[in-house]
């Protein structure tokens, strides 16, 4: 009798990074995605998103306290994922804005 394993979506997320970050096109591959249901290919892309923005966070992981302006900006220059970071902080100020009630 087979076993079942059931995988966490915090472990699926691991998974999509390992992948992500060695290359690989299975993510994204339309042979696998096509063995996929609507739903399963939504939570495949949730899944994408989540890993890509670890990656992204992981890959400028320092105390921006600690380094100068110049060393702050060249650190972003060359992250592969700076347009990523760049667009979740816009993000998060706007909604910080909102909170704050400086926009409607």
């Amino acid at each position: 009798m087979a076993t079942t394993t059931q995988w966490d979506k915090k472990d699926l997320v691991k998974l999509f990074e390992v992948l992500i970050e060695k290359d690989s096109s299975l993510t994204s591959c339309n042979a696998f995605r096509d063995l996929l249901t609507r739903n399963e290919n939504l939570f495949a892309n949730q899944l994408t998103r989540e890993a890509n923005g670890n990656i992204a966070y992981r890959s400028v992981d320092f105390d921006c306290l600690e380094v100068s302006d110049e060393d702050f900006w060249e650190r972003m220059n060359v992250t592969r994922y700076r347009d990523l970071i760049e667009d979740n902080a816009a993000i998060a100020m706007f909604k910080m804005a909102e909170k704050l009630k400086l926009v409607s």
